[in-house]
This record gives C-alpha cells, structure tokens and sequence, in this order.
C-alpha cells in the first residue's frame, strides 16, 4: 500500500490511549465480516496496545491502517495526508476519521491553553 493511498478494504485508524490510562488504546471495531473473517462472529474488537502496534513497525503516535485477511490482522503505517484523504471521502470510515480530526484538534487548542 502506498502511504498516501488507502484501499477501500482498509479500514483507517489513529489511535488514541483510553481514559483510563491501562495501557491499551483504542480498540479496532469489527464489522460482522470481518468478525466472519477473523474466525470468530461473536468478536466485534480487538484492543491494541503500542507493543502490539510497534512489533508491527506502526508507529502508534501515527494513523495506520488495518484489515482482517485470512484470519490475521494486518496493518500498514499511512500519511497523516492519506488519513485526511479518507476524512473527506465517501467511505465508509470517512465519518470516523473526521471525528479523529476533529477531536485531535480541538485537544491541540485545549493543551495550548
């Protein structure tokens, strides 16, 4: 994948560390299929850490991407410009980066001040 460009069979992520501080970050949301493709459909996320993520060479200050393929989940480090891309798309996930924008930048002011 190149770094600027995401397929539409990955779904686009920046995590962020979870209120409660325990170490994980956010968990990546299953759709049915790709529970169906994972192997199991009762499992709908899958919780990361920056372990996880770094034994994957993805940065987790980072957005990534990731997908669930032959039961494996495989990721790939994107552009901050590839993410920004898929915000303003018409995909499925475009709604989720926006909010990641939004949410990133309005954390920006509110430590700034």
């Amino acid at each position: 994948m190149h770094s600027n460009h995401v397929g539409s069979d990955w779904t686009v992520e920046w995590a962020t560390p979870t209120p409660g501080g325990d170490g994980y970050l956010d968990n990546l949301v299953l759709s049915r299929n790709q529970a169906r493709d994972y192997g199991d459909e009762l499992v709908m996320s899958l919780r990361v850490d920056e372990k996880i993520l770094q034994e994957r060479e993805i940065d987790p200050t980072e957005p990534f991407a990731w997908k669930i393929e032959d039961g494996e989940l495989l990721t790939e480090q994107i552009s901050r410009q590839a993410f920004e891309t898929v915000a303003e798309s018409d995909r499925d996930d475009a709604e989720y980066a926006s909010e990641v924008l939004d949410y990133r930048a309005r954390r920006r002011i509110s430590d700034t001040r």
